[in-house]
C-alpha cells in the first residue's frame, strides 16, 4: 500500500445532481438520496458513477450505477478521477460511513466541500482493483439472488392471473385466511426477536427477506409465524404484502393473515398481493393523509376462486418460495462476509 493519506477530492470529483425535469422516458434510471426512484429520458451522470445522498434522512447513503443515469438534486455524483477504479470509489465511500459527517439537525446535509476534505489511505491502482474485484464478486452474486426472487414473484403473479381469468367462482378472503389479533406487550418481547416493520417490506414484492431484531422495540407488536401473509395496512397503496419466511413480531401497522388451510397459502398470498385487492384496500382505507386498510373490508372482499386448482397452485408456489428463501439466506451470509472484508480490504 502506498504511504500516507490523500484528500478524497484528490481521487474523486464531486458534483451535485440537478433539480427540475429529467425528461420523459425510460432510457435511464433516476437516483434520489436513497437509490433508484424512477426513470428518465435524460442523463447527467456517466456510467460507473457513485451516488451519495445529500439531504434528509438518507444523507450519506451510497449507491452505484453501472450505466448512465439521472441524479436529482437530493444527491451528489461522485466520479473517479483518471487512474482510479470507479468501483473502488463506491466501496471507499461505503466504508467511510458518510452520514456521520453530515451537518444540520432539522435537515441533515452533506456538501461537496465536506466530502472533498475527508482523508483516506492511499492505495495503488493494483490494490484498488484487487479490493474492488473481491467485493464486486460478492455483490454480483447478491444481485443474482435478488433477480431470482423477482423472477419467482413474476411467475406467481402470472400464474395467478391466468387461473383467475379462467375462474368461474369467487371466494371471500376470510374463507382463505384469518386475522391474527394477539398483541405482545413490549415487556414480553425478547431483544433478539425477529422484527418486521413496514420499512422491511418491499413494494410489490411478495417475499419478505429482510427484518431486524427487536432490541429497540418500545410498544406492543403482533406475533406472526412462518408461512403467514403480512399486509401493510398503513397507506396500502404502497403495495407492501408478502410471505413471512421466519417467525417473529410485526408492527401493528401490518395485518397478519394466517391461511386456514396449508393448501390455501399460495392463493391467499397471490390474492392479497394482487393489484385488485391492494386497490380495494386503498379505496376503502380510513383517513386521507395516512389511510389505513381495515380487515373487515379485506375479509369480505371476493377474489377469483380456481375451484379444484387451489392445491395445485400452492404446489406451484412452494418450490419457488423455498428457492427464494434459500437465496435470501445466502444473501445474508454474503452481505455479512462483504461487510467484514470491507474494512480489511479498504482501510
Amino acid at each position: 500500500m502506498s504511504d500516507g493519506r490523500a484528500a478524497l477530492g484528490e481521487i474523486v470529483t464531486f458534483s451535485n445532481g440537478k433539480s427540475g425535469a429529467a425528461g420523459r422516458g425510460t432510457a435511464y434510471q433516476t437516483y434520489g438520496a436513497n437509490g433508484v426512484i424512477g426513470t428518465s429520458g435524460l442523463f447527467n451522470a456517466e456510467a460507473h458513477a457513485t451516488i451519495v445522498g445529500r439531504v434528509g434522512s438518507y444523507c450519506g447513503a451510497v449507491h452505484y450505477s453501472r450505466d448512465r443515469c439521472w441524479v436529482t438534486d437530493n444527491a451528489i455524483i461522485a466520479t473517479a478521477k483518471d487512474g482510479v477504479n470507479p468501483r473502488y470509489v463506491y466501496y471507499l465511500l461505503k466504508r467511510l460511513d458518510l452520514n456521520r459527517y453530515r451537518i444540520g439537525s432539522g435537515q441533515p446535509l452533506l456538501t461537496q466541500g465536506i466530502l472533498g476534505r475527508l482523508t483516506v489511505a492511499r492505495m495503488t491502482r493494483a490494490e484498488q482493483d484487487s479490493a474492488a474485484s473481491v467485493l464486486t464478486a460478492l455483490d454480483d452474486k447478491i444481485a443474482v439472488n435478488a433477480r431470482i426472487a423477482a423472477a419467482a414473484d413474476e411467475l406467481v403473479r402470472a400464474r395467478y392471473a391466468e387461473l383467475a381469468a379462467a375462474a368461474t367462482a369467487t371466494i371471500r378472503i376470510e374463507r382463505l385466511g384469518s386475522l391474527v389479533r394477539s398483541n405482545i406487550p413490549p415487556g414480553r418481547i425478547p431483544p433478539d426477536e425477529n422484527y418486521i416493520a413496514l420499512e422491511h417490506m418491499p413494494k410489490r414484492h411478495m417475499w419478505l427477506t429482510s427484518w431486524t431484531d427487536s432490541s429497540n422495540v418500545i410498544s406492543a407488536k403482533r406475533r406472526f409465524a412462518p408461512g403467514d401473509v403480512l399486509f401493510g395496512k398503513l397507506r396500502p397503496y404502497f403495495h407492501k404484502v408478502g410471505l413471512a419466511f421466519v417467525g417473529g413480531i410485526a408492527s401493528t401497522d401490518i395485518l397478519v393473515v394466517r391461511p386456514k388451510q396449508d393448501a390455501y397459502r399460495g392463493w391467499l398470498l397471490a390474492a392479497l398481493s394482487s393489484d385488485d385487492v391492494v386497490a380495494h384496500a386503498s379505496a376503502l382505507g380510513d383517513g386521507t393523509r395516512m389511510p389505513r386498510a381495515k380487515w373487515p373490508d379485506l375479509a369480505a372482499h371476493e377474489v377469483p376462486w380456481p375451484d379444484g386448482h387451489a392445491r395445485g397452485f400452492d404446489e406451484f408456489v412452494k418450490p419457488l418460495a423455498r428457492r427464494v428463501e434459500a437465496a435470501a439466506a445466502e444473501n445474508r451470509s454474503l452481505a455479512g462476509l462483504r461487510d467484514a472484508l470491507l474494512p480489511r480490504l479498504i482501510p
